[in-house]
Protein backbone atom coordinates (compact mmCIF):
# COMPACT_ATOMS: atom_id res chain seq x y z
CA UNK A 1 0.00 0.00 0.00
CA UNK A 2 3.13 2.44 0.96
CA UNK A 3 4.71 1.72 -2.60
CA UNK A 4 1.18 2.22 -4.66
CA UNK A 5 0.37 5.96 -2.62
CA UNK A 6 4.53 6.68 -3.44
CA UNK A 7 4.13 5.78 -6.98
CA UNK A 8 0.56 8.34 -7.03
CA UNK A 9 2.18 10.50 -5.56
CA UNK A 10 5.22 10.97 -7.99
CA UNK A 11 2.67 10.81 -11.00
CA UNK A 12 1.29 13.82 -9.43
CA UNK A 13 4.60 16.22 -9.12
CA UNK A 14 5.91 15.09 -12.70
CA UNK A 15 1.77 16.25 -13.90
CA UNK A 16 2.38 19.58 -11.84
CA UNK A 17 5.35 20.72 -13.75
CA UNK A 18 5.33 23.07 -16.51
CA UNK A 19 5.92 21.32 -20.30
CA UNK A 20 8.72 24.19 -20.68
CA UNK A 21 10.82 22.77 -17.72
CA UNK A 22 10.94 19.26 -19.27
CA UNK A 23 14.70 18.91 -20.83
CA UNK A 24 15.51 16.28 -23.59
CA UNK A 25 19.39 15.65 -23.78
CA UNK A 26 20.25 18.41 -21.66
CA UNK A 27 17.99 20.89 -23.23
CA UNK A 28 14.78 22.87 -22.89
CA UNK A 29 12.32 21.30 -25.08
CA UNK A 30 9.19 22.37 -26.57
CA UNK A 31 10.05 26.06 -26.62
CA UNK A 32 12.28 27.29 -30.02
CA UNK A 33 13.16 30.47 -30.67
CA UNK A 34 13.99 31.91 -34.33
CA UNK A 35 15.48 35.00 -35.97
CA UNK A 36 12.86 35.84 -38.44
CA UNK A 37 13.38 39.21 -39.98
CA UNK A 38 13.74 43.16 -39.58
CA UNK A 39 10.35 45.49 -40.03
CA UNK A 40 11.02 49.47 -40.90
CA UNK A 41 8.76 50.90 -38.76
CA UNK A 42 10.04 54.57 -39.57
CA UNK A 43 12.47 56.16 -41.25
CA UNK A 44 14.15 59.17 -42.34
CA UNK A 45 18.29 60.39 -43.49
CA UNK A 46 19.15 60.35 -39.53
CA UNK A 47 18.09 57.51 -38.33
CA UNK A 48 15.74 54.10 -38.44
CA UNK A 49 13.38 52.76 -36.28
CA UNK A 50 13.09 48.99 -36.62
CA UNK A 51 11.53 46.49 -35.66
CA UNK A 52 13.55 42.76 -34.94
CA UNK A 53 11.08 40.19 -35.34
CA UNK A 54 11.62 36.48 -33.60
CA UNK A 55 9.79 33.73 -34.51
CA UNK A 56 8.39 32.00 -31.16
CA UNK A 57 7.33 28.52 -31.10
CA UNK A 58 5.58 27.71 -27.91
CA UNK A 59 5.08 23.71 -28.52
CA UNK A 60 3.99 23.29 -24.78
CA UNK A 61 0.35 23.57 -23.65
CA UNK A 62 0.34 26.84 -21.93
CA UNK A 63 0.74 30.66 -23.16
CA UNK A 64 4.10 31.43 -21.72
CA UNK A 65 5.33 35.06 -21.42
CA UNK A 66 8.51 36.10 -23.35
CA UNK A 67 10.73 38.91 -23.02
CA UNK A 68 14.11 39.44 -25.18
CA UNK A 69 16.95 41.98 -25.64
CA UNK A 70 18.96 42.61 -28.76
CA UNK A 71 21.81 44.57 -30.21
CA UNK A 72 21.97 45.80 -33.80
CA UNK A 73 24.87 47.46 -36.23
CA UNK A 74 25.11 48.18 -39.78
CA UNK A 75 27.29 46.10 -41.19
CA UNK A 76 27.67 46.71 -44.84
CA UNK A 77 25.59 46.83 -48.17
CA UNK A 78 23.87 43.82 -49.46
CA UNK A 79 25.77 42.61 -52.67
CA UNK A 80 23.10 40.63 -55.15
CA UNK A 81 24.85 37.11 -54.54
CA UNK A 82 24.93 37.58 -50.96
CA UNK A 83 22.57 34.87 -48.84
CA UNK A 84 22.31 36.60 -45.78
CA UNK A 85 20.99 33.11 -43.70
CA UNK A 86 20.84 33.13 -40.01
CA UNK A 87 24.72 32.98 -37.90
CA UNK A 88 24.88 29.71 -35.68
CA UNK A 89 23.06 29.75 -32.41
CA UNK A 90 25.56 31.26 -29.84
CA UNK A 91 27.81 33.59 -32.13
CA UNK A 92 28.75 36.64 -30.15
CA UNK A 93 28.77 40.46 -30.86
CA UNK A 94 32.69 40.18 -31.53
CA UNK A 95 32.25 38.06 -34.59
CA UNK A 96 30.18 41.27 -36.29
CA UNK A 97 31.95 41.25 -39.85
CA UNK A 98 31.62 45.03 -40.88
CA UNK A 99 32.49 46.43 -44.51
CA UNK A 100 35.22 48.79 -45.47
CA UNK A 101 32.10 51.22 -45.88
CA UNK A 102 33.02 53.87 -43.54
CA UNK A 103 30.91 51.95 -41.05
CA UNK A 104 31.75 51.90 -37.47
CA UNK A 105 29.80 49.13 -36.37
CA UNK A 106 28.73 50.72 -33.22
CA UNK A 107 26.11 48.83 -31.49
CA UNK A 108 22.38 49.68 -30.60
CA UNK A 109 20.65 47.96 -27.88
CA UNK A 110 16.68 47.24 -27.80
CA UNK A 111 13.69 45.14 -25.61
CA UNK A 112 10.64 43.67 -26.29
CA UNK A 113 8.25 41.49 -24.66
CA UNK A 114 5.25 39.74 -25.34
CA UNK A 115 3.51 36.50 -24.99
CA UNK A 116 3.02 33.11 -26.70
CA UNK A 117 0.71 31.19 -27.48
CA UNK A 118 0.18 27.56 -26.49
CA UNK A 119 0.90 25.35 -29.56
CA UNK A 120 1.89 28.29 -32.01
CA UNK A 121 4.25 30.38 -33.65
CA UNK A 122 4.01 33.67 -32.60
CA UNK A 123 6.06 36.56 -33.62
CA UNK A 124 7.21 38.85 -30.72
CA UNK A 125 9.07 42.56 -31.71
CA UNK A 126 11.83 43.88 -30.40
CA UNK A 127 12.27 47.77 -30.97
CA UNK A 128 15.51 49.08 -31.77
CA UNK A 129 16.81 52.47 -33.23
CA UNK A 130 19.10 52.64 -35.84
CA UNK A 131 21.46 55.64 -36.11
CA UNK A 132 22.54 56.31 -40.03
CA UNK A 133 25.95 58.08 -40.34
CA UNK A 134 26.81 61.53 -39.46
CA UNK A 135 29.36 61.66 -41.79
CA UNK A 136 27.67 62.82 -45.12
CA UNK A 137 29.72 60.66 -47.56
CA UNK A 138 29.20 57.64 -45.84
CA UNK A 139 25.27 58.70 -45.26
CA UNK A 140 25.31 59.06 -48.97
CA UNK A 141 26.67 55.48 -49.66
CA UNK A 142 24.60 54.27 -47.43
CA UNK A 143 21.62 56.03 -49.08
CA UNK A 144 22.77 54.63 -52.44
CA UNK A 145 21.90 50.91 -51.47
CA UNK A 146 19.33 49.13 -52.63
CA UNK A 147 19.49 47.10 -49.13
CA UNK A 148 21.80 46.87 -46.11
CA UNK A 149 23.36 44.46 -43.77
CA UNK A 150 22.23 44.52 -39.67
CA UNK A 151 24.01 42.55 -37.57
CA UNK A 152 21.74 40.93 -34.67
CA UNK A 153 22.57 39.28 -31.25
CA UNK A 154 20.72 39.17 -28.20
CA UNK A 155 18.86 37.06 -25.67
CA UNK A 156 15.64 35.52 -25.44
CA UNK A 157 13.73 33.98 -22.21
CA UNK A 158 10.43 32.19 -22.89
CA UNK A 159 8.94 30.90 -19.99
CA UNK A 160 11.79 28.98 -18.13
CA UNK A 161 13.85 28.54 -21.66
CA UNK A 162 16.30 30.89 -22.44
CA UNK A 163 18.06 31.43 -25.92
CA UNK A 164 20.79 33.29 -27.68
CA UNK A 165 19.88 34.56 -31.22
CA UNK A 166 22.70 36.11 -33.67
CA UNK A 167 22.65 36.75 -37.03
CA UNK A 168 22.02 39.07 -40.19
CA UNK A 169 19.17 40.21 -41.77
CA UNK A 170 18.17 42.86 -44.31
CA UNK A 171 16.54 46.36 -44.24
CA UNK A 172 15.88 48.42 -47.04
CA UNK A 173 17.52 52.05 -46.80
CA UNK A 174 15.79 55.07 -47.00
CA UNK A 175 16.08 56.69 -50.63
CA UNK A 176 16.95 60.73 -51.42
CA UNK A 177 14.38 62.29 -53.66
CA UNK A 178 14.54 62.75 -57.15
CA UNK A 179 14.02 65.65 -59.99
CA UNK A 180 11.85 64.23 -62.96
CA UNK A 181 10.27 66.27 -65.91
CA UNK A 182 6.60 65.75 -66.61
CA UNK A 183 6.19 68.53 -69.28
CA UNK A 184 7.59 71.02 -70.76
CA UNK A 185 5.31 72.68 -73.58
CA UNK A 186 5.42 76.34 -75.40
CA UNK A 187 2.24 77.76 -77.17
CA UNK A 188 2.09 80.97 -79.00
CA UNK A 189 -0.57 83.86 -77.50
CA UNK A 190 -1.55 87.27 -78.57
CA UNK A 191 -2.34 86.26 -82.09
CA UNK A 192 1.43 84.95 -82.53
CA UNK A 193 3.06 88.09 -81.01
CA UNK A 194 4.53 86.80 -77.89
CA UNK A 195 4.10 83.02 -76.47
CA UNK A 196 4.55 81.03 -73.02
CA UNK A 197 6.46 78.39 -71.88
CA UNK A 198 4.81 75.77 -69.55
CA UNK A 199 7.13 73.59 -67.44
CA UNK A 200 5.87 70.90 -64.47
CA UNK A 201 8.42 69.24 -62.26
CA UNK A 202 7.99 66.42 -60.01
CA UNK A 203 9.99 65.86 -56.96
CA UNK A 204 9.49 61.80 -56.00
CA UNK A 205 9.54 60.25 -52.77
CA UNK A 206 9.48 56.62 -53.65
CA UNK A 207 9.90 55.54 -49.39
CA UNK A 208 7.17 54.28 -47.50
CA UNK A 209 7.61 57.30 -45.06
CA UNK A 210 7.64 60.84 -45.25
CA UNK A 211 10.33 62.81 -46.04
CA UNK A 212 11.85 66.23 -45.69
CA UNK A 213 13.87 67.96 -48.43
CA UNK A 214 15.99 71.12 -46.93
CA UNK A 215 16.10 73.07 -49.85
CA UNK A 216 14.66 72.85 -53.63
CA UNK A 217 16.01 75.41 -56.18
CA UNK A 218 15.96 75.47 -60.01
CA UNK A 219 16.83 77.60 -62.94
CA UNK A 220 14.95 77.41 -66.56
CA UNK A 221 16.78 78.40 -69.70
CA UNK A 222 14.44 79.66 -72.62
CA UNK A 223 16.93 79.62 -75.74
CA UNK A 224 19.87 79.77 -73.61
CA UNK A 225 18.52 82.39 -71.49
CA UNK A 226 17.83 82.17 -67.95
CA UNK A 227 14.13 83.63 -67.85
CA UNK A 228 13.35 81.88 -64.07
CA UNK A 229 14.34 80.70 -60.63
CA UNK A 230 13.39 79.00 -57.47
CA UNK A 231 15.23 78.72 -54.44
CA UNK A 232 12.31 78.95 -51.72
CA UNK A 233 13.10 76.79 -48.89
CA UNK A 234 12.05 73.19 -48.30
CA UNK A 235 9.24 70.59 -48.35
CA UNK A 236 8.17 67.55 -46.73
CA UNK A 237 7.04 65.02 -49.24
CA UNK A 238 4.34 62.13 -47.94
CA UNK A 239 5.34 58.95 -48.49
CA UNK A 240 5.12 57.10 -52.19
CA UNK A 241 3.88 60.37 -53.69
CA UNK A 242 5.05 63.53 -55.45
CA UNK A 243 5.33 67.20 -55.21
CA UNK A 244 4.50 69.12 -58.56
CA UNK A 245 6.02 72.83 -59.23
CA UNK A 246 3.72 74.15 -62.53
CA UNK A 247 5.74 76.85 -63.98
CA UNK A 248 4.67 79.31 -66.60
CA UNK A 249 7.35 81.45 -68.10
CA UNK A 250 6.31 84.48 -70.51
CA UNK A 251 8.00 85.18 -74.21
CA UNK A 252 7.41 88.17 -74.82
CA UNK A 253 9.77 91.61 -74.75
CA UNK A 254 10.58 91.30 -71.13
CA UNK A 255 12.50 88.50 -72.02
CA UNK A 256 13.76 88.59 -75.14
CA UNK A 257 14.32 91.77 -77.82
CA UNK A 258 11.63 91.84 -80.24
CA UNK A 259 13.59 91.29 -82.96
CA UNK A 260 14.91 88.17 -81.73
CA UNK A 261 11.33 87.24 -79.90
CA UNK A 262 10.03 87.30 -83.70
CA UNK A 263 12.60 85.48 -85.21
CA UNK A 264 11.62 82.64 -82.03
CA UNK A 265 8.62 82.58 -82.33
CA UNK A 266 8.99 81.70 -86.31
CA UNK A 267 11.17 78.32 -85.56
CA UNK A 268 9.11 75.55 -85.36
CA UNK A 269 10.53 74.50 -81.71
CA UNK A 270 12.11 76.33 -79.08
CA UNK A 271 15.04 74.98 -76.89
CA UNK A 272 14.59 74.66 -73.21
CA UNK A 273 16.97 73.53 -70.04
CA UNK A 274 16.13 72.75 -66.45
CA UNK A 275 18.92 72.94 -64.01
CA UNK A 276 16.72 71.26 -60.83
CA UNK A 277 18.39 70.15 -57.20
CA UNK A 278 18.01 69.57 -53.33
CA UNK A 279 19.87 69.36 -50.57
CA UNK A 280 18.81 67.00 -47.58
CA UNK A 281 20.64 66.70 -44.41
CA UNK A 282 23.41 68.49 -46.04
CA UNK A 283 23.43 65.84 -48.93
CA UNK A 284 23.17 67.64 -52.31
CA UNK A 285 21.36 65.96 -55.72
CA UNK A 286 21.00 67.70 -59.08
CA UNK A 287 19.32 66.82 -62.42
CA UNK A 288 19.93 68.61 -65.87
CA UNK A 289 16.81 68.58 -68.28
CA UNK A 290 16.89 69.34 -71.98
CA UNK A 291 15.43 69.25 -75.15
CA UNK A 292 13.52 71.11 -77.75
CA UNK A 293 9.45 72.20 -76.75
CA UNK A 294 7.67 72.22 -80.70
CA UNK A 295 4.54 74.99 -80.70
CA UNK A 296 1.51 72.95 -81.88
Amino acid sequence: MRTHILLVAVVALLAACPAAQVKTGGQPSGVEVVLRRIDVVKAAFDKMELNVILAVENGTGSDIDVKAEASIALVGEVAPERDSEPAAEGETETDVPVDAAGLDGKRHIGSGSGKAIANAVTEVPIYVTLPLPDDLDTLEKVLSWAKARVHVAGKVKAGFTERTIAGEREITTPKLPKFKLKSAQVAKVDGGEAGEAFITLLLENTNTFEIVVDSVTWRILIADKELRTKDDGGTSIPPSSVEEYNVSVPLDETAFPIKELRVLLKKPSIPYRIDAAFEARGIKGSEIFSGEARFP
